[in-house]
This record gives C-alpha cells, sequence and structure tokens, in this order.
C-alpha cells in the first residue's frame, strides 16, 4: 500500500513523508537527515516510496487511493503566512529590512501580484517599499475568506476522496496533538508506526525548526492589549505579523485606513490614540475590505 499525502506548499508535507517513513517498520530505517539550513525537510535522502507527496494544485491522483490531506482553518493563516515567504521552496525572503528584493522568488510567486496590484513594474533589482508588502500582505487577513491557503483548502476538501484521513496543520505545532492524530493516522492505514523516545526527538526537532512558533501568540497580546486601553511595548515583529494588525485595525474600525510607512508602531498606546485622533473628515469606506 501507498499513502499519498496532498497538502499545501508550507504545510509540512515534506516533514510528514520524513516522519512516517522514517518510523514504520514496513520501511527500511532513515539514517539520512533530510533537515535543510532554514529549518525544512526538503534534502534529499533515500525513502522507501510508500509514502507520496504532491500538491493538489499541481498534480491529479487517483482519489480513491489512501490519502492523508493536510487541512487549513482560518486560525492557521497567521502562523502559515509568517513562514511563506521563507520555508516553501526554501526562498529565505528578508523581510525585516525596510525594501524588499524578489530577486530569488519564482515568477510564479507573489512578486507578479504585486506588480498587477499596485502598479509596479518589478524586476530582479527592485526593491519593494516594505509598506507596500504589508499591505499586500494585510490584504490577505482583511477578507480571510479569499485568502489563497483558505481558498484552496476548501477546493481541495471538495474533491471525491474515497479513503482519507484529515490532518489538520496546526496538530503539527503541539506535541500532543501531533503524537494523538499520528496514532489515528496509523490505525487507519494500520502503518506500524513506533512513536516512541526517537519519534518524539525528530518531533521536538521539528519544532525548533520553525522559530515563529516561539512568538506564535504576540499578535493576539497586542490586540488584547489595545482592547483593554493597556500599553504594551511592540517589539520585533515581522512583515506578516504587522500586517496582521493592520488588518485587525481595519477590519475592526471600518473607517480607518492604517499608515503606508515603512516604519511600525512602537507600542499598543501609540495604536489606540492613531484609532482615537483619526481625523474623522477621512472617515470613508474601505475599498479593501468585503463588501
Amino acid at each position: 500500500m501507498v499513502l499519498n499525502i496532498a497538502f499545501q506548499g508550507g504545510t509540512h508535507g515534506h516533514f510528514l513523508r520524513y516522519f512516517l517513513d522514517k518510523f514504520s517498520t514496513l520501511t527500511p530505517n532513515i539514517i539520512s537527515n533530510p533537515v535543510t539550513k532554514l529549518g525544512t525537510y526538503h534534502s534529499e535522502v533515500k525513502y522507501s516510496n510508500k509514502f507520496e507527496i504532491y500538491h493538489p494544485n499541481q498534480k491529479t491522483k487517483d482519489l480513491t487511493l489512501p490519502h492523508c490531506v493536510i487541512t487549513v482553518s482560518h486560525e492557521d493563516v497567521l502562523l502559515l503566512q509568517r513562514t511563506v515567504y521563507i520555508r516553501p521552496q526554501d526562498m529565505d525572503l528578508t523581510l525585516n529590512d525596510t525594501h524588499v528584493n524578489f530577486k530569488n522568488v519564482p515568477k510564479n510567486f507573489d512578486d507578479r501580484s504585486i506588480e498587477k496590484l499596485y502598479g509596479i513594474k518589478i524586476n530582479e533589482n527592485t526593491k519593494v517599499p516594505r509598506f507596500i508588502l504589508r499591505d499586500f500582505v494585510k490584504l490577505g487577513f482583511s477578507d480571510i475568506k479569499k485568502h489563497g491557503y483558505i481558498v484552496e483548502n476548501q477546493r481541495i476538501m471538495k474533491q471525491a476522496f474515497k479513503n482519507v484521513f484529515w490532518l489538520p496543520v496546526a496538530s503539527f505545532w503541539d506535541s500532543k496533538k501531533f503524537f494523538y492524530q499520528m496514532s489515528k493516522l496509523n490505525e487507519k492505514f494500520n502503518l506500524h508506526l513506533q512513536l516512541g523516545h526517537e519519534a518524539q526527538e525528530v518531533h521536538n526537532n521539528f519544532i525548533e525548526n520553525i522559530p515563529q512558533l516561539k512568538t506564535f501568540h504576540r499578535c493576539t497580546e497586542i490586540i488584547t492589549a489595545i482592547k483593554n486601553n493597556e500599553s504594551l511595548p511592540i517589539n520585533d515583529l515581522d512583515l506578516v505579523e504587522e500586517a496582521y494588525i493592520y488588518s485587525w485595525i481595519e477590519t475592526n474600525y471600518h473607517n480607518i485606513l492604517s499608515p503606508f510607512t515603512n516604519t511600525f508602531f512602537k507600542n499598543t498606546k501609540e495604536i489606540i490614540e492613531y484609532i482615537k485622533w483619526y481625523p474623522h473628515f477621512y472617515h470613508g469606506m474601505n475599498p479593501t475590505l468585503p463588501s
């Protein structure tokens, strides 16, 4: 039996193949380590071919075959978006500078959409201002039902799989949830997984290879402080987190547009004052929000 793993880019399908192939007693032991310098599991190792991975938007498979499909919910998008410029295809795009260079990004990626939306001609030498990319990412959060991850997830789940295990991507980010799901997957397809100490170590290393997990709740803490009218320092947010906060402001205060500046708010008190003192004569319908 071959188990097909269907997943969107960035949702850890490569790690799942490695984990299952390594810890199934039905397959030869894997000695090599597929981890790259970016913490992805994309390096080539000798797999058994008992577990095949593919992106459903790029390849069609026989839906009667056994499948494990990695699913995405609205709550998962923030973390996925924080890693999508780094982990998929090992792009390692730098988002911490005041300008972003898309030199090493494949031509079918977001730089083409930015060019179309903002009317900015982009080539390998173009340095896109931080506030443009932040605004672009913000649009996905402001209309989450139309976000690429959510739209593609719905399309995948509507396919007529006959023998499928739905695996939430969020389970990868919590050891207890992950091993619970692995035990259920093991039962469904009789994979003969050995989920002991070594398996736990491999998953612990996987967690360590996603540094964004250490700041998983940072945006929630900032939003809570704003709601409670509390002053909280804002330090070291990445561009995607800034976009998420901007989206929260605009979706909760429909007449307010967030600033177009490379710099960001330094504390929640500044955001509270910005919302309070935003000039009423600038109020108007935000064209980026869902109608």
